[in-house]
């Protein structure tokens, strides 16, 4: 006979075991009868079993038992059963990507017709938004005219016009897939219709929610249509009371079951279908101590006052972080697995564990590292996308390399999903190759800036490096890095462009599939696929061998229903791409299990199996317990209450989702529900702190349990106190524990090193030193922990190079320019990373500084030297000549390798007009201030010492012993030339793209040397300068001439606008205090006193010079100290080099200026000036004065290192 019965009860009670008893009844007095027993999807599997061992227990076949009659399924593994031979349920399936995609296609076509969607199209999530807005309607029972009527009977403003888009794309969904698809929501609008067909007399359904609280409205229609055809209904309610004359409230602990129970009674009584009697559960499931909490949480009488005996099954405790949250879970569910009872069925198996919190996003991420070092098999129970797969990256980045014309990130996308790979010699290229040569590649279009259609030429690309030991000479590895990158650029050159136009050129959507499928297929993406699931499976990692074939499935799927649905239409790339991401942002895996034997870990907000021993909500702080609900759907909460007088009024169930207040109401219900999960043992667990250091507090749900039952709580903090004997938290793994013994040793060692502790030495526990001794002597682990513990040792602070390292590096002579030895001064350590080692930052196109001083560098050399071809003096060459001459070099310059970045954008070309303005400045200064003086560039770019094959003067040589040596080389800007009578003076120019003067105290220091050097070098090559019947000659000195386009303002031009450019032009450095130099200099200077416009000096009145606060001016003897010292300085440093110094030795100058400002090695030195092993090297100020008579006094001979 037909009657709806509930089974009703708390949810510590057994409901399982009264349905199963009623089913065993019906199924002994009714053999011949059908027996359906429905669960939620989610737990099929698991209750499919749990069921089955039931009834054999009941039959007495507790080792083999097998059963016909009754089924357990979820509501749409039921409607196949039912249906599988049904035509109905044979049409194609219509996955959710599809429905994305074929939403948007509908979006498309009716973009003008929108009022709010229209413009939503191309946001990310939209569509899927609208897809779950659409399967709420279905769900909900409603039909595209009863959208249209609850458009029509809203207000004008928002809602209406919501309903009024959803109403058009609805209809025109439904119209798309009616009878043609079959989506997951018509799964259940199919079976009802199936079951209204049928008699189901002798039909027995037992539909179990105990487990949760919910049913939606499609399923409470199939088991109303259940009760109407004739079938025995038994539902399984998480209610303590039945719910008959009113609905309930919300906010009270059973509104969801309350309400599911009220909803059906009525529609029994209606009908007038039997409701039988309740049945009340009445077997305890769990522990006495949860069925304490239970009692407690319903607000039992029996549990209004405090309990005096411990509650032995509901624990608390705290960590430090989140961190160590896990991990002390990890650690509990270990020991809990290991303990071994007197009865087996006591002990604990990883399956029979559940941890849960309400999101586990704060822990995504270190799940994976926690439960591997802990070795704890564990499955996340969460769905997780499709969209970072390297499959749907490349397909994106495909199509994004044709729209926009193959621009860098789109080709590094493409190569670095390791998808499309070249083949050598038919078979795919080596991976670890592959690698090696698209790094090469993408550092050298960083360097070139190439892209665009670069790519796809035919000519190869020509790799070279151009550094101060090369002249752009082509060497045996320069010409295996071109083979490498060529061969990823002709790779791409070759295989793309021609799949490309035939895309552009396919006719229709279907032709245009058929061309990406069979290209995907032929550059050999699916073999890699499926090396990539062998190569997982090989790790035994069942997930991630499962990710690249449902990827692959997925992927066709949607191509399949592109062509169903569009594969008539003209092809669109753009909207096909649309498509393809639109189905792809809905996607996810299907999980897998990769054994039976496993921790599981999901969400309070999910319906769980109720079979696990123990149960650990983590992050059980108030932030989330009770959860903040926050509602993303396109009809919001308002709405849905503004739309329930008009759903009420509709014929049939129409249930939308809850709202939000609705759900937060719930939220009691939800965490009782996922407490008593737990059979045995319940833990509440939070950290004190996120991850930003802001704390947390526990959840008031936590804290009234505490108080109810005087729970005490416990507190694990991430480090172990090295004196406690109780090291049981934190053994765990040998790898993990070899983590704490670390941490032991390191506080003893911070501890007893503390300069302000007093007493005894600190001493770790016993049971500390006796875990290290077993650590280091395993044969597994025992090398990595001897190893970890000679880290606490570790200082940072190099270790001098061996001789045979030495040798290894620089051999026994060092070729050098000055530069390097001013580095080394700095700072040793940077001079052996950059020069020992070679180690240097991938270049990057872009215009650098020292891009811009090579251009102005070489338009400068260019100009003077083809004026002295063509025997035109500086001083005597008139506006328009100079412009001339600037003009044509100037142009032959940008033609040259290394200036192509000026032509490369708009930008680059403003700012090539920019340089060349500001160089022609610089060239008509130097003009105008030849005119002034009778100094005359004599030669530009003076080598000396061999740069690569290019050979110049001879280098300064300074032999260290009697086999090292050292060999400085370098290229003056500008070397001028002064004749006064027999006499010549020789003083170098040095163009700098800012600001500089001769620094007396960086001279001293060895932080610039550079000067100095130069002055050496061109009195070692006198006579190769100069001729060598020649008076012997004299250095006038060096100077800094800033190259600049100087800004004046109104005051700075008062005195004429030459006059003013002359003054912004001024030379800054040292001359030769040398009255006959002097006076020649500057010829305004020769009948009078003043300050030179040119030079940094001054004539007074009674015809003496001087050199003002910068000290430009010294005598001869002056000079040659400060050149022996920087002999000396070079000497010292080839000698340090030589003798394996590698000192992290950053200088520091006025308690500012460090060695490590702009350093690119921060990252290797580790440089900590808390440590004490790390120290600035603070070098004491001197003024111009204090370096002279410094030197005076050391007489030359001692070093002031």
């Amino acid at each position: 006979m037909v009657s709806l019965q509930f089974v009703l009860g708390p949810a510590k009670m057994d409901h399982r075991r009264t349905m199963v008893a009623q089913l065993v009844a019906t199924l002994m007095a009714k053999p011949q009868d059908q027996f359906f027993y429905l669960v939620p999807n989610h737990i099929k599997f698991d209750t499919e079993v749990d069921v089955l061992n039931r009834l054999a227990q009941a039959f007495g076949q507790p080792d083999l038992y097998a059963q016909t009659q009754v089924q357990v399924f979820s509501f749409t593994r039921l409607a196949w059963y039912l249906m599988k031979n049904e035509a109905a349920y044979q049409v194609p399936r219509l996955s959710a990507a599809g429905i994305d995609m074929l939403l948007y296609r509908i979006l498309q076509r009716h973009a003008d017709e929108l009022r709010l969607f229209g413009g939503e199209i191309s946001q990310t999530g939209f569509v899927t938004q609208l897809a779950r807005e659409i399967n709420e309607l279905q769900t909900a029972n409603l039909q595209p005219e009863d959208v249209v009527q609850l458009a029509a009977n809203a207000q004008a403003g928002d809602l209406q016009a919501k309903l009024h888009d959803l109403a058009i794309v609805y209809k025109d969904f439904v119209a798309a897939t009616a009878d043609k698809y079959l989506k997951p929501a018509d799964i259940l609008v199919q079976l009802n219709a199936y079951l209204r067909r049928q008699d189901l007399h002798g039909t027995h359904v037992y539909v179990e929610l105990a487990g949760f609280a919910q049913l939606p409205a499609q399923e409470q229609g199939i088991v109303t249509t259940m009760l109407e055809q004739g079938a025995d209904v038994t539902i399984s309610l998480m209610l303590d009371h039945k719910v008959v004359d009113r609905a309930p409230e919300n906010g009270t602990l059973f509104y969801q079951s309350g309400r599911l129970y009220y909803r059906l009674y009525q529609y029994a009584r209606i009908r007038q279908i039997p409701v039988s009697q309740d049945i009340y559960a009445e077997t305890p499931r769990v522990a006495p101590g949860l069925v304490a909490l239970d009692d407690f949480w319903r607000g039992q009488p029996q549990a209004a006052t405090g309990y005096e005996e411990p509650n032995t099954n509901v624990h608390l405790f705290r960590t430090d972080s989140r961190q160590t949250e896990l991990a002390q879970v990890g650690r509990m569910i270990r020991a809990m697995v290991a303990k071994k009872h007197a009865d087996p069925a006591d002990d604990y198996h990883y399956r029979d564990f559940l941890i849960m919190t309400r999101h586990l996003d704060a822990y995504q991420t270190m799940l994976a590292p926690t439960f591997h070092e802990l070795e704890i098999p564990y499955f996340v129970d969460l769905q997780r996308s499709m969209a970072d797969h390297p499959l749907v990256e490349l397909i994106n980045a495909l199509f994004d390399i044709d729209a926009q014309q193959y621009q860098y990130r789109d080709v590094m996308r493409v190569l670095k999903t390791e998808l499309l790979m070249p083949n050598i010699n038919g078979q795919p290229m080596d991976r670890q190759a592959y690698r090696q040569a698209v790094d090469l590649t993408e550092n050298f279009i960083l360097k070139s800036g190439y892209h665009g259609q670069r790519w796809v030429q035919r000519e190869d690309w020509q790799y070279f490096q151009l550094t101060e030991g090369d002249a752009g000479v082509e060497t045996d590895q320069n010409a295996e890095i071109s083979r490498q990158i060529n061969l990823i650029h002709h790779f791409v050159a070759e295989t793309l462009p021609p799949f490309f136009k035939k895309m552009r050129q396919a006719p229709d959507g279907k032709a245009a599939v058929t061309l990406l499928v069979n290209f995907l297929t032929s550059q050999g993406v699916t073999d890699q696929l499926l090396a990539w699931r062998d190569q997982a499976l090989d790790r035994q990692d069942v997930r991630a061998a499962a990710e690249p074939e449902q990827t692959w499935q997925t992927f066709c799927g949607m191509l399949d229903e592109y062509v169903t649905i569009l594969g008539a239409e003209p092809f669109e790339i753009t909207d096909f791409l649309a498509l393809l991401q639109a189905g792809f942002e809905g996607a996810s895996y299907s999980q897998i299990p990769s054994t039976l034997d496993q921790v599981l870990i999901s969400e309070s907000g999910m319906v769980q199996s109720q079979d696990h021993k123990v149960v650990f909500m983590v992050g059980a702080t108030d932030l989330v317990m009770p959860d903040r609900i926050m509602t993303n759907n396109l009809l919001s909460d308002v709405d849905k209450e503004n739309l329930q007088p008009t759903l009420s009024s509709l014929d049939g169930d129409h249930y939308l989702n809850d709202s939000a207040v609705v759900q937060l109401g719930d939220e009691s219900c939800l965490n009782y529900l996922a407490f008593l999960s737990a059979r045995r043992h319940l833990f509440f667990s939070a950290p004190l702190k996120d991850d930003q250091e802001t704390d947390l507090n526990w959840s008031n749900y936590v804290r009234r349990i505490q108080r109810q039952f005087n729970l005490r709580e416990h507190t694990y903090l991430g480090t172990p106190d090295p004196t406690n004997a109780d090291a049981r938290p934190f053994v765990g793994t040998k790898r993990r524990t070899i983590s704490h013994v670390i941490q032991v040793y390191r506080d003893v060692l911070t501890t007893n090193t503390d300069r302000n502790r007093v007493g005894a030495p600190l001493q770790p526990a016993p049971v500390w030193v006796w875990l290290r001794q077993q650590l280091t002597r395993d044969p597994q682990f025992g090398e990595l922990a001897r190893q970890l513990l000679a880290g606490l040792s570790y200082r940072n602070q190099p270790v001098k190079l061996t001789p045979a390292s030495v040798e290894a590096l620089y051999g026994h002579q060092i070729y050098t320019s000055i530069s390097k030895l001013e580095e080394f001064y700095r700072n040793q350590y940077a001079y052996f990373l950059k020069y020992g080692l070679k180690l240097r930052e991938r270049d990057v196109f872009e215009l650098s500084a020292a891009s811009t001083g090579e251009f102005f560098h070489a338009v400068l050399d260019g100009l003077i030297k083809a004026l002295r071809s063509d025997q035109i003096p500086l001083a005597q060459a008139s506006d328009q000549q100079l412009g001339q001459y600037l003009e044509t070099v100037t142009r032959q310059i940008l033609d040259q390798p290394q200036f192509t970045i000026l032509t490369s954008s708009n930008r680059m070309a403003y700012l090539q007009r920019q340089l060349i303005n500001t160089v022609r400045q610089i060239a008509f200064a130097i003009r105008n201030q030849s005119k002034l003086s009778a100094a005359e560039p004599k030669q530009t770019e003076v080598l000396f010492g061999n740069v690569g094959k290019e050979h110049g003067l001879k280098a300064l040589d300074f032999q260290i012993d009697a086999t090292h040596s050292v060999h400085v080389r370098g290229k003056i800007d500008r070397l001028d030339q002064i004749q006064v009578a027999d006499q010549s003076y020789l003083g170098i120019v040095d163009y700098k793209s800012s600001q500089h003067k001769f620094d007396f105290q960086e001279a001293y220091y060895g932080l610039a040397m550079q000067m100095l050097t130069y002055l050496d070098a061109v009195l070692h090559n006198e006579q190769a300068l100069v001729g060598s019947d020649q008076a012997a000659v004299k250095l006038a000195g060096a100077l800094y001439m800033h190259i600049q386009n100087p800004t004046l303002k109104p005051k700075d031009i008062q005195g004429g606008f030459e006059a003013a450019l002359l003054k912004k032009n001024k030379y800054k450095g040292i001359l030769l205090d040398d009255p006959q130099l002097l006076e020649h200099l500057d010829s305004e200077l020769q009948q009078g006193n003043g300050t030179s416009k040119v030079y940094p000096f001054a004539r007074k009145k009674d015809g003496s010079y001087s050199g003002g606060r910068a000290a430009s001016l010294v005598t001869n003897d002056q000079l040659e100290r400060l050149l022996q010292h920087n002999s000396q300085l070079i000497i010292a440093a080839a000698e340090a080099i030589f003798a394996g110094e590698i000192q992290l030795n950053p200088i520091r100058l006025n308690d500012k200026t460090t060695a490590l400002q702009y350093s690119p090695y921060l990252s290797i030195m580790q440089f900590d000036a808390m440590l004490a092993e790390n120290a600035y090297r603070d070098l004491p100020p001197l003024s111009a004065k204090q370096v002279l008579d410094l030197l005076k006094t050391q007489k030359g001979g001692e070093n002031h290192e």
